[in-house]
């Protein structure tokens, strides 16, 4: 939505413009209206918006005086001017301050809708480009492809400040089924957000990413010169969150959220991801289908075998969505004693898990506390799928294979587990647990591999190429990053081979 100031010293103009603008059929919301320049830099620090209409000639400071003070409160506001005037130096002196558009008065209703278009298409690129940019720099950072410094230049983040929340779907449904869920809990996600949070159009943007580990993050991004109206949106959104994730709940899943309680600078803000991914798994002792502040589940996490039982339990359902039986078996018996311990102090967390086990597998469990009955259903419905065991480790199999051949074939670009496991259509927790199985090595520990021995393969088969090229052609656009990855991967400095290949550049 297009944010707008009208700003005219006569009451009849500014009601004029509002009356044309109301009447077209533009995304288009008007703030606030200014008589003054005075008024009109008050309004533009409180508001920050996307436009601003003002009169040349207003009492006191005068539309161009307002408009170069604004630029400074406001660096991202456009403005169009509006005078009585043909004035060759107010012209001159409008695109001297880089005026988007000059009219003159009065405007035709047609003039004022093909100037908005005109704003509207040019803002829309503009805020285009910066969620690419911001969602290119956020899966840069966590798929290291860059290093935090070169992504906080490259794409200009030094000046921003930045909130996360981590969620994840729970369900027994075919992969299929959950990948469709976690696509249409996005989009539920997008829509809420346009529809009810006034985010100024280039100073805020969203990015949803998919960790190494499979988890979904959401990451908000703010500039530091929008900060004190951003904390004015926090409630809305964690309300929103909340009654999207109550929404969203049946009885085949559960939406859970984990959200930091800080903001933070893009140095911090992997740490503090990998601060929240690393309590994901207590969400399966908390009353289901809500938000959860970070201090919320610290809380749970410093209680004697709370995260313990959690992590377990968490593994116990990845065996089963992986039809691992006799790991499942194994883990199940280690299990049961922990959740008995567990329900002699808190019968509720233990309820939370029955909840969560319930959705998460699709059984039936007894309520009441009489875990002993458990064991007989989540072992019979596990065996009810040893049926189809053969077939699906031929699949399995079959997408491992696939993901490698991937890899293989696109190493050098900047691919994650979550484009993967989109394009084989199952959700990336699952493909990131699968692969850890078959391989033994996590996602990007693999991806890392590859990448640094086609790097050591074009050193010695290209000794020509410089240390930047061959980063650039596996996958690398910082060269320090991949500096450092090679040199833990090898014990030695690309320089070092590079020299050793090419002596005549000693």
């Amino acid at each position: 939505m297009l944010r707008v100031i009208i700003a005219d010293d006569e009451r009849l103009i500014r009601l004029t413009l509002r009356s044309m603008i109301e009447d077209m059929s533009l995304n288009i919301q008007i703030v606030a209206e200014a008589k003054d320049g005075t008024e009109l830099l008050q309004y533009v620090e409180g508001h920050h918006p996307d436009l601003v209409f003002v009169d040349i000639r207003m009492p006191g400071l005068n539309g161009l005086e307002a408009m170069e003070q604004g630029k400074g409160l406001s660096p991202h506001t456009q403005w169009i001017v509006l005078t009585g005037f043909s004035d060759f130096n107010y012209a001159r002196n409008a695109l001297r301050l880089q005026a988007f558009d000059y009219l003159l008065k009065p405007v035709s209703p047609e003039e004022l809708e093909a100037s908005l278009s005109k704003v509207l298409l040019a803002l829309e690129a503009n805020v285009n480009q910066m969620a690419n940019h911001f969602e290119t720099a956020v899966n840069s950072l966590f798929h290291r492809t860059r290093s935090v410094e070169e992504i906080e230049t490259t794409y200009h983040l030094q000046d921003y400040r930045f909130s996360i929340s981590l969620f994840n779907i729970d369900s027994y449904l075919s992969e299929q089924e959950q990948t469709k869920l976690r696509f249409q809990w996005i989009v539920n996600l997008k829509e809420a957000y346009s529809a009810q949070i006034q985010f100024a159009m280039l100073e805020n943007a969203i990015s949803f990413v998919t960790l190494p580990n499979g988890d979904l993050a959401q990451v908000i991004g703010w500039r530091k010169s929008a900060e004190q109206r951003m904390k004015l949106q926090f409630p809305l959104i964690q309300q929103i969150l909340t009654q999207q994730i109550q929404q969203f709940q049946t009885s085949s899943c559960i939406v859970t959220g984990f959200q930091c309680d800080r903001e933070m600078d893009l140095f911090d803000l992997e740490e503090g991801i990998n601060k929240l991914a690393g309590l994901f798994s207590l969400r399966r002792l908390l009353p289901p289908g809500r938000l959860w502040l970070e201090h919320e589940v610290v809380s749970l996490a410093e209680k004697p075998n709370y995260m313990i039982i959690s992590e377990q339990v968490d593994k116990l359902c990845k065996l089963a969505h992986m039809q691992d039986y006799f790991q499942y078996e194994n883990e199940l018996t280690q299990l049961v004693p922990k959740i008995q311990s567990l329900n002699q102090y808190d019968q509720h967390a233990v309820q939370n898990l029955r909840v969560f086990l319930c959705t998460s597998l699709g059984c039936e469990l007894e309520t009441g506390g009489q875990i002993h009955l458990w064991v007989k259903s989540l072992q019979s419905v596990q065996e009810s799928r040893l049926a189809e065991k053969a077939q699906t480790e031929l699949s399995q199999n079959d997408l491992i294979q696939r993901v490698l051949n991937y890899v293989n074939s696109n190493y050098m670009n900047d691919i994650g587990i979550g484009q993967i496991a989109h394009d084989m259509d199952v959700t990336p927790n699952y493909l990131s647990s699968l692969f850890h199985k078959k391989t033994g090595k996590k996602f990007m520990k693999y991806l890392t591999h590859i990448r640094m021995v086609k790097a050591k393969e074009l050193f010695l088969t290209k000794p020509g190429l410089k240390v930047q090229e061959v980063a650039e052609q596996v996958g690398y656009y910082s060269t320090r990053h991949f500096t450092r990855l090679f040199l833990e991967q090898f014990d030695c400095y690309p320089s070092e081979l590079h020299q050793k290949m090419n002596p005549k550049q000693l």
